[in-house]
């Protein structure tokens, strides 16, 4: 009997991990960078270039910071798409070798002209930053970086 409850939920949570959507808008609503050679074509736009370094298995299964920020940094990234471009990069998934700075998930960092600007990482600064861009008061020019 233990074993058979045991198996219900074990599939009814790797379902709930598979169908996970964040508000309105998904992972499949912005591209993907698979290599990262690709970020030196990068942040030549007029639009500044997001990058939202993530973990998230085969599974479904996203990092726990992850968790806490997909919704508010996803809705910023679809709503705002003449100040920014979003990019998204899965550690699980992506080839090459992982330029240096980039330490851990979430991270969300900025590229201009195929280089890394600016970066923040964990949960807590991000959404601080979404917020802080939100309400408008975001001076890029000022701005101090980690």
């Amino acid at each position: 009997m233990l074993k058979a409850l045991f198996i219900v939920f074990s599939i009814t949570f790797l379902a709930g991990c598979q169908s996970a959507q964040f508000g309105d808008y998904t992972y499949d609503d912005f591209p993907w960078i698979m290599r990262w050679e690709e970020l030196e074509t990068l942040g030549f736009d007029e639009e500044r270039t997001m990058v939202y370094y993530y973990n998230r298995d085969f599974f479904g299964t996203d990092c726990l910071g992850c968790v806490l920020i997909n919704e508010a940094l996803f809705r910023y990234g679809a709503e705002n798409t003449d100040d920014v471009s979003l990019y998204l990069v899965n550690e699980r998934t992506v080839q090459g070798i992982r330029p240096t700075g980039l330490r851990g998930q979430p991270t969300l960092f900025w590229v201009q002209e195929g280089i890394i600007e600016a970066r923040l990482f964990g949960a807590g600064p991000i959404l601080a930053f979404i917020e802080s861009l939100e309400a408008g008061d975001v001076d890029w020019d000022t701005l101090e970086w980690e």
